[in-house]
C-alpha cells in the first residue's frame, strides 16, 4: 500500500468498525480453535502497522514481518517493533514458528500468493497453524482495492484450493462480513455508477456508524461458533501444516 493509507490506517485500526470487527471475527474463531492455551510462536506476516499484535499476543509470542518503513515506524509508535521482510521471504529460520499469520495480505500488488504460502510452509514446525484472512469476491472491486494496490479479491473454494496445495489441511473456512454484504455491495455498485470519490474506504467513521457495525457484526461473530458463512466482504482460513499430531 502507499504510505498515506498506512497513516490512515494507524489513526483509525484502534476504533474503526471495520477493524474492530475484523478482530472479534478472528478472535472468536481462534479461541474456538484453541481451546488449550499453550506457548506459541505467531509470525504476523505483513503487519502493516502492528494493530493486530496485541490480539496475537493472547496466544503466544509475536514476531511482525512489514517491508515498508513507513508502516514500521507508525507500528513502532504504537509501541510494537517490526522486523523488516517479504511475505515470500521472511528471514525466518525453517521450522522455527507455530502460527503463521496473513491479515488481507495475500490479495495485494506485489504479493505472490503461492510463494507466501510456501513460505509459510516453509517457517512452520509440524503441526503449525496457518491463519488468512482476505478480501472476498471479485465482483466486489472497486475504488478501495485501487486505492490499497489490491491485485485481486478471492473465491473461498479458490484460496482454499492454494492452501491446501502449498501442503496444508484445512480446518476451518468462512466468509465474514455476512450480515453486512448487501450494504457493501451496494457500495461498490453506487461507486461504479457514481466514481470519483475518495477511493479507499479507510477513513474516520461516524460514532453511530461506527456503534452499528461493531453491533452487527458481534452477532455475526456470535454465530462463528456454530456456523459457516456463505457469503461475506471478506473471508477467513485456518489451516494445520501436515505432520502434526
Amino acid at each position: 500500500m502507499e504510505d498515506h493509507e498506512y497513516q490512515v490506517m494507524y489513526e483509525v485500526e484502534s476504533s474503526h468498525w471495520w477493524f474492530v470487527s475484523r478482530r472479534v471475527f478472528v478472535s472468536t474463531l481462534l479461541t474456538n480453535a484453541w481451546r488449550k492455551r499453550t506457548s506459541r510462536v505467531i509470525l504476523d506476516i505483513g503487519a502493516g502497522t502492528g494493530g493486530m499484535v496485541s490480539l496475537l499476543s493472547r496466544y503466544g509470542k509475536v514476531i511482525g514481518i512489514e517491508p515498508n518503513k513507513k508502516a514500521r515506524m507508525l507500528a513502532k509508535k504504537r509501541g510494537v517493533l517490526l522486523r523488516n521482510g517479504k511475505a515470500d521471504h521472511t528471514g525466518c529460520a525453517p521450522l522455527s514458528v507455530d502460527v503463521v499469520c496473513f491479515f488481507d495480505v495475500l490479495y495485494h500488488k506485489g504479493i505472490d500468493d503461492v510463494k507466501a504460502l510456501c513460505e509459510a510452509y516453509r517457517v512452520l514446525r509440524p503441526g503449525g497453524w496457518l491463519v488468512i484472512t482476505d478480501c472476498a469476491f471479485p465482483a466486489l472491486a472497486g475504488p478501495h482495492d485501487r486505492a490499497v494496490l489490491g491485485r485481486e479479491r478471492y473465491v473461498l473454494s479458490q484460496l482454499s484450493d492454494k492452501v491446501q496445495h502449498a501442503g496444508f489441511r484445512v480446518i476451518t473456512q468462512t466468509y465474514m462480513f455476512f450480515l453486512l454484504f448487501p450494504w457493501v455491495a451496494g457500495k461498490r455498485l453506487f461507486d461504479r455508477i457514481f466514481p470519483g470519490g475518495r477511493g479507499s474506504d479507510v477513513a474516520p467513521a461516524s460514532p453511530l456508524v461506527n456503534r452499528m457495525g461493531i453491533a452487527i457484526n458481534q452477532l455475526e461473530a456470535w454465530g462463528l461458533s456454530f456456523v459457516s458463512y456463505p457469503w461475506g466482504s471478506s473471508l477467513f482460513i485456518l489451516a494445520q501444516k501436515k505432520g502434526g499430531v
